[in-house]
């Protein structure tokens, strides 16, 4: 109970968000294969397949507005500024937005070969 465990994560940058999408693409569609074999609305809830997900982070994102592209010139001059944290924390917002469409992209998917 007393063990501490510590990770390290290198700064963000920019270099980083190919690879961060990527994933957050890849959590949605697991999330899917997750409420395949427990289809609860708890489970639902978890991996953000509900419409109030969908509205939330479409809003936040301006609908995909924001994304890597809009957004590189914000998060290249926090980086600079030396908050490369902060910079990750706005990303967020539309790497969740990666996850959501994932997740209904594979919902989607799933019911076409059902």
């Amino acid at each position: 109970p007393e063990a501490v465990g510590y990770h390290w994560h290198p700064a963000f940058n920019l270099e980083q968000i190919p690879r961060l999408i990527d994933q957050e693409i890849q959590r949605g569609r697991m999330g899917v294969l997750f409420y395949q074999k427990h289809p609860t609305w708890e489970v639902r809830m978890m991996i953000q397949m509900t419409w109030l997900h969908r509205l939330l982070w479409g809003i936040l994102s301006l609908n995909g507005a924001l994304n890597e592209q809009t957004m590189a010139p914000l998060l290249q001059w926090l980086i600079n500024l030396g908050k490369p944290q902060l910079a990750l924390e706005i990303a967020r917002i539309f790497l969740n937005w990666y996850n959501v469409k994932g997740v209904y992209e594979a919902y989607a998917q799933m019911q076409q070969v059902s």
